[in-house]
């Protein structure tokens, strides 16, 4: 009977002291956000209208993040056809941002091409998704 009680005094110490509980596992959030991309449109073209006063086209880039729990960054790269990287941009969570984060820019290029936008949500336990390409043109 000592030898029950005792073993079960060193179990219960022990799951005290590892923090070990069954239902710790119940409250992991693996649930990785969602993106919606409002713009630019797949495939959309854009001018680089070199041979005016007014300039190349300037393309919003915007998505946003939702999460169940709190987003924690929004973020956006834009590649040319090449594969190099032409911009980047990362919007950080706020205190009154809770499960929604937004990232909005304005990029445009004289250098007429194919250019790609993906965008990557992180929550705020390191869950992440990331879009597919959005595939957009510039044209001379």
């Amino acid at each position: 009977m000592k030898k029950t009680f005792l073993s079960t005094v060193l179990i219960a110490i022990c799951m005290i002291i590892t923090n070990c509980s069954n239902d710790d596992n119940q409250n992991i959030d693996s649930t990785s956000p969602t993106i919606s991309i409002q713009s630019p449109d797949l495939n959309q073209i854009f001018s680089t209208d070199l041979g005016s006063l007014k300039g190349p086209d300037i393309v919003l880039l915007n998505a946003y993040g939702l999460d169940d729990v709190k987003m924690k960054t929004m973020e956006l790269t834009v590649t040319n056809s090449d594969g190099i990287i032409v911009f980047e941009k990362i919007s950080e969570n706020t205190p009154n941002t809770e499960t929604l984060l937004t990232i909005s820019e304005l990029f445009k290029t004289t250098v007429a091409g194919t250019y790609n936008v993906v965008y990557i949500a992180t929550d705020i336990n390191g869950n992440k998704s990331t879009s597919n390409p959005r595939e957009f043109t510039y044209e001379n």
